[in-house]
């Protein structure tokens, strides 16, 4: 894996947890707003963890098209 490789591999691991860390979490009752909204971000996370594995499978050319 060169450096490139492992900084977008970085990159998407931190956004991921920066949306993990914006999800509304507590004690009691949530409205279905909030739900729908940590559903969204837990996708979001989801998807850029998908795109860390993606990266290490990926040939240069195509790496280079995604930074």
């Amino acid at each position: 894996m060169d450096a490139d490789t492992a900084l977008s591999i970085m990159e998407s691991l931190d956004e991921a947890e920066a949306l993990l860390r914006r999800m509304c979490l507590g004690d009691g009752w949530a409205s279905q707003g909030t739900l729908a909204r940590n559903r969204e971000l837990l996708n979001a996370a989801r998807h850029r963890l998908e795109l860390v594995h993606s990266i290490d499978e990926m040939e240069p050319l195509e790496l280079a098209a995604v930074a």
